[in-house]
């Protein structure tokens, strides 16, 4: 059969203690979602052609990514040797890169070939990933102004219209790119707080801000004005709130704390509307599929040490654990594709094993020392 394959007893060892006991004491099903928690847990623990398959891209450098996400069938990674690289994970080949200091990339929501990156120095760029040279902008913000550097984040607007930038010193910046082949420069907000992740609510009225300090809150402001007096702020968690995803459906918006909790939030009231707590250190990367109803996470960071060694995939309208598959070393990206039950994960490159060291091992492979990863989970309709 295909790679990959677990058991229920296989997968119940590789889960951390608490979800093992979360596993074991399944949560109570709402009985709206009890036949796709029934077809999702079958999907998972299956051992048919049908099932789960795991797999690795061929020939990626043991560097570590900082940015991830799909263009149409590639990967986007912004990668920290200084290039910007579309990858074919089937061929296992490099389509091309652009060479930067890149920090955060995301392709457009709306014309998946279409990718908005920027640069710590304050680059930023709309480009065709089909093309090394088509751009629709390339732009240095810091002429703009002098504080426009050092960023770290970036996330479009659900309709394509905006694109918001943060940076090192916790100051937001909306580019407005409704008028083509103009960028325009919209509302802007300084905070008094760690920014550590942005996104915009399905409906695009609303920018979330994932922020750092004891308790960890979101900060929700108005979209595009930005006006703080129409805003809100709730404590999300006991410690920083780091990791932000938004389901695709417009139902949720989830939150990873340094707490080791992932929150659930409605993005209409701004009120919690469920947890997680399968995590014993704190959730640094999350994402939800593209029909809303599986939430993968990881707890890796960019250090040598620190992170647990799983992938961990929940149901969000089920409340139910359904993956928690050991890995070579904790997961620092996760990003399910836009269309398809296909999910992409990057390994610390730092607490990978040594290739040579794998090779001495007969039941070591080229999947151990992979720094991208691929999951396939059947659709459940």
């Amino acid at each position: 059969g295909p790679p990959g394959a677990l058991d229920g007893a296989a997968k119940v060892r590789q889960m951390t203690s608490s979800a093992t006991i979360a596993h074991i004491l399944d949560p109570l099903i709402d009985p709206r979602f009890a036949e796709q928690d029934l077809l999702l847990d079958k999907a998972f623990s299956s051992n048919d052609d049908h099932q789960v398959t795991r797999d690795y891209v061929r020939g990626f450098k043991r560097i570590n990514v900082d940015s991830l996400d799909w263009a149409g069938d590639n990967l986007l990674m912004a990668c920290k040797d200084g290039n910007l690289r579309l990858w074919d994970p089937d061929r296992a080949e490099k389509e091309r890169s652009w060479p930067g200091d890149w920090m955060s990339v995301q392709c457009d929501p709306n014309s998946p070939h279409v990718a908005a990156a920027v640069e710590w120095v304050g680059k930023f760029r709309v480009f065709d990933t089909r093309s090394s040279n088509q751009c629709s902008f390339d732009v240095d913000l810091k002429k703009t102004s002098s504080s426009m550097k050092e960023f770290l984040c970036l996330c479009w607007s659900p309709d394509s219209g905006y694109i918001a930038v943060s940076n090192r010193q916790d100051q937001v910046y909306l580019l407005d790119l409704r008028k083509p082949g103009s960028l325009c420069l919209g509302a802007h907000k300084n905070l008094q707080t760690e920014i550590n992740q942005m996104a915009w609510s399905q409906e695009g009225d609303s920018l979330w801000l994932a922020t750092g300090g004891t308790p960890g809150k979101l900060h929700v402001f108005p979209a595009p004005a930005l006006n703080a007096a129409e805003g809100a702020s709730v404590v999300a968690h006991q410690y920083a709130a780091i990791s932000l995803a938004v389901d695709p459906r417009g139902r949720h918006i989830a939150c990873g704390g340094g707490d080791c909790l992932v929150t659930l939030w409605d993005p209409r009231h701004f009120v919690c509307t469920g947890s997680f707590g399968y995590a014993t250190q704190a959730i640094t990367t999350m994402s939800f599929n593209h029909t809303g109803n599986l939430l993968a996470w990881g707890t890796g960071n960019s250090g040598s040490t620190g992170g647990e060694k799983n992938l961990t995939i929940v149901g969000t309208d089920t409340g139910t654990l359904y993956w928690q598959d050991t890995t070579p070393a904790p997961v620092q990206q996760v990003r399910w594709h836009p269309k398809k039950n296909l999910l992409a994960y990057t390994l610390n490159p730092s607490q990978l094993p040594e290739e040579r060291d794998v090779g001495r091992d007969r039941r070591g492979s080229g999947r151990d020392t992979a720094v991208v990863h691929t999951l396939k989970v059947p659709e459940i309709a």
